[in-house]
């Protein structure tokens, strides 16, 4: 009886166990690429200007699975329709922590976005800005 307890053993620790994986897997060639040019102004606490930059981001959209995807990173969204899509980034530095709200508007093209930044030096504080921007399909 101790061998057969003793065999159980060795075989349910040495054989391989089953996982199921996520079956989904995008396709990233055959989505929409969706470039976004984008103004941004950052603000002290006292509303006075920090700088202004201007920048582009790319985001690659699988409506049929209503996901979002950053270059190629996905994006948590909040709501994905086809008149706009609404989703939050959040950034971790060695110095801040950054959250934006984002909204595309799919009707106008238009790009909005209001942040925060938390510097980890008092000196710099908290910070907040503001981008508007336009997006335009690449493909």
């Amino acid at each position: 009886m101790k061998k057969v307890l003793l065999y159980l053993v060795f075989i349910f620790i040495f054989t391989t166990t089953y996982a199921k994986a996520d079956q989904f897997v995008p396709e990233f060639d055959k989505m929409q690429i969706l470039k976004c040019d984008i103004n941004e102004i950052i603000y002290n606490q006292d509303n006075s200007v920090v700088t202004k930059t201007s920048y582009h981001r790319l985001f690659r959209l699988d409506d049929e699975n209503k996901k979002l995807y950053l270059q190629k990173e996905p994006v948590d969204t909040s709501y994905y329709e086809k008149d706009k899509i609404i989703f939050k980034i959040q950034s971790m530095t060695d110095d801040f922590i950054s959250s934006s709200d984002i909204e595309i508007d799919r009707n106008t093209n238009g790009y909005k976005s209001y942040f925060t930044i938390d510097y980890d030096n008092n000196m710099y504080g908290s910070r907040y800005g503001e981008a508007t921007g336009t997006c335009n399909f690449v493909n």
